[in-house]
């Protein structure tokens, strides 16, 4: 022993852990899983729920999500509060109308013998082309909206708190 120097990372021996022993002898337990992985095991099981009196069986993340999208689409406001940002933050902002493609020669000729039965040529606007049209000069703006609802657009509850569920 006298050829051992104890300095920084160094103990004296005798103060050393002993073989197989450690300073936390219970330690963490093996297989103690954390709170992600106890999630995504709940959300991925099994279960069966009635949907219109009929059983639909799924993963639970499946089956919450339907049961979110289903109560919004019904006019629930906070299931429509809950899904729209989970929306835009899982499948992002973009126009899901620019799809659309463009019409082949073929296809315009088509359209134009079709037209020129009805006795319409394709340069004048469709009734709900012109209606839509009116409708967006008649659309008010986003601060003219926010003058209008003034206190009441403010997600404060009763209690004067923050809720930004409802």
């Amino acid at each position: 022993m006298a050829d051992y120097k104890v300095g920084y990372g160094k103990p004296p021996k005798h103060s050393q852990f002993k073989p197989g022993l450690s300073g936390n002898p219970k330690g963490r337990a093996k297989g103690q899983k954390g709170l992600k992985t106890d999630l995504a095991a709940e959300l991925d099981a099994q279960q069966t729920i009635k949907v219109n009196g009929k059983a639909v069986r799924g993963r639970r993340q499946q089956l919450l999500i339907m049961t979110l999208a289903a109560r919004a689409a019904a006019g629930d406001l906070k299931a429509a509060r809950t899904l729209l940002p989970l929306i835009v933050q899982v499948l992002g902002i973009e126009d899901r109308g620019g799809d659309r493609k463009a019409l082949s020669a073929a296809d315009h000729a088509i359209l134009d013998a079709l037209l020129g039965e009805l006795g319409l040529s394709g340069d004048e606007p469709l009734e709900d082309e012109q209606a839509a049209e009116s409708d967006d000069e008649q659309l008010p703006s986003a601060a003219e909206v926010d003058d209008e609802l003034g206190e009441a657009g403010t997600d404060l509850d009763e209690e004067g708190d923050h809720d930004p569920i409802g």
